[in-house]
């Protein structure tokens, strides 16, 4: 209970912009019909917005994590590395394996709405048609972020890395790659994959303790 209150404590406004958001994500899968979500968001195509998204989006990228990791290690900030890139592994594998084995035929929207209403669609974006749940760079984006606050420990730094760790799932719907319930799943594989991989962290340093004492 004590490393958890101190999770809480230390990245207070991340877990309560997330804690905000899961209640009106809840509401938004139950009371708006899939694909509403994307076609309510497609209507707001903008020029600036598509060069904002289309680059955001890669905050989510497995390439970006990778480039976290080698940056902590360069400043030998070996445990933080490893901590990035094991929380980037364990929700990629666990999001690889709900899209291909779990839910293997889930269209994503460019072929669920194909018949019912033409979409925008950003220039230089390949945009897929299968494994559409749940988004992976959404889980990856906030094992990351979620990560990144749970090292930093800087209370106020939590409002920043939420922010773009939401970003990454809104450039999905935007993008037309997932329906808002794929993000939304992966906001909890990302940060439930970051939370285990800091708690297993946290008990391997304490036995390494007692065990030196």
């Amino acid at each position: 209970m004590k490393f958890f209150k101190n999770i809480y404590q230390e990245n207070f406004y991340f877990l309560t912009l997330l804690c905000f958001y899961f209640v009106v994500g809840f509401l938004i899968i139950f009371s708006v019909r899939k694909g509403d979500d994307v076609i309510w968001l497609n209507q707001f195509h903008q020029t600036y917005a598509d060069f904002f998204f289309r680059y955001t989006t890669h905050l989510g990228d497995g390439l970006f994590c990778i480039f976290l990791s080698i940056s902590f290690l360069l400043f030998k900030k070996y445990k933080s590395a490893l901590l990035i890139f094991l929380s980037f592994a364990i929700s990629g594998v666990l999001s690889q394996f709900f899209k291909k084995i779990i839910f293997p035929d889930m269209l994503r929207p460019i072929a669920y709405l194909a018949d019912q209403v033409p979409l925008l669609l950003v220039e230089g974006v390949e945009v897929y048609t299968n494994n559409s749940f749940p988004s992976g760079h959404t889980a990856t984006a906030f094992a990351t972020f979620f990560m990144l606050s749970m090292i930093f420990r800087r209370v106020s730094w939590g409002i920043f890395f939420f922010l773009l760790a939401l970003l990454v799932g809104i450039s999905r719907v935007y993008l037309v790659q997932h329906f808002f319930i794929d993000t939304y799943a992966g906001t909890w594989i990302g940060v439930i994959s970051s939370l285990f991989i800091y708690y297993g962290a946290d008990k391997w340093e304490n036995r390494k303790k007692i065990h030196n004492a």
